[in-house]
């Protein structure tokens, strides 16, 4: 097939890597949006947490097309992390040993970088969904509303008072947006946008979303953990009412 052989090339892989990328990215950057909620307090991020599920219920059924989005997300991930071994792979065969030394090393070593920080970031998607989606894995208490789904809130507030889960969030994140920072500056490079007037412009670009990512991800669970963020409300049916309307009322202003 004419799309397998581009992938076997090394500009195809590039662009599978660039499209993938673009996908993580954007999901990162809503993800983050939608978990800064939290600072609105428990009604607005467990409303936005509804929201999702009911985007396209008609279609796909209650949360099904989040399960979609998730399944999408999932394969782009899988295939981005594999593409990047196989470019990796494919340099280093397709190099001489003295060419670009300097320059050569310092892509092999992200690209190993990213090798060994995949699996670990995949391995705690794992843990991240079984914990706050499924409910699968309690380590601190989980908490369903009357909606018959986690309370976002309450569910990542007591997450979060445990150190080592807070402190291993930060890390992740941390490794994500080193990720994301060489991962940028790479898609310019791949889809031709370098070039001595815009390089500049690139980094800072790769720079400043790898950062503001990084914080904004790494806020919650640090503020959280640092008790400024104030406990959960106890959830009532009274409660879950308003939350349904509040719901229902995000999803009219978006």
């Amino acid at each position: 097939m004419r799309v397998l052989r581009f992938y076997r090339t090394a500009i195809g892989k590039k662009a599978v890597v660039a499209v993938t990328g673009v996908v993580l990215f954007l999901f990162l950057v809503l993800h983050m949006l939608g978990n800064l909620n939290i600072y609105s307090g428990a009604e607005k991020i467990d409303a936005y947490s509804l929201y999702l599920r009911q985007f396209a219920e008609g279609f796909f059924g209650f949360g099904g097309f989040l399960w979609i989005v998730r399944i999408v997300l999932l394969a782009a991930f899988l295939l981005h992390v594999w593409t990047i071994v196989l470019l990796v792979k494919q340099n280093k065969h397709g190099r001489p040993i003295h060419y670009r030394r300097k320059r050569r090393f310092a892509a092999t070593l992200a690209g190993v970088t990213m090798m060994v920080t995949g699996p670990i970031i995949l391995v705690y998607l794992v843990f991240h969904i079984l914990q706050f989606t499924t409910g699968t894995w309690q380590p601190t208490p989980y908490k369903v509303t009357n909606s018959g789904i986690g309370s976002a809130y309450w569910n990542l507030w007591h997450a979060f008072q445990v150190w080592w889960i807070a402190w291993a969030y930060i890390a992740v994140m941390a490794m994500v947006c080193m990720h994301l920072k060489h991962g940028l500056w790479s898609m310019f490079q791949s889809i031709g946008l370098n070039n001595p007037d815009r390089n500049r412009s690139c980094r800072i670009f790769a720079s400043v979303s790898a950062i503001a990512i990084f914080i904004g991800f790494a806020s919650v669970p640090l503020l959280v953990w640092a008790g400024a963020v104030p406990p959960p409300p106890q959830h009532t049916d009274a409660v879950d009412a308003a939350l349904l309307d509040v719901s229902q009322s995000f999803g009219q202003e978006h």
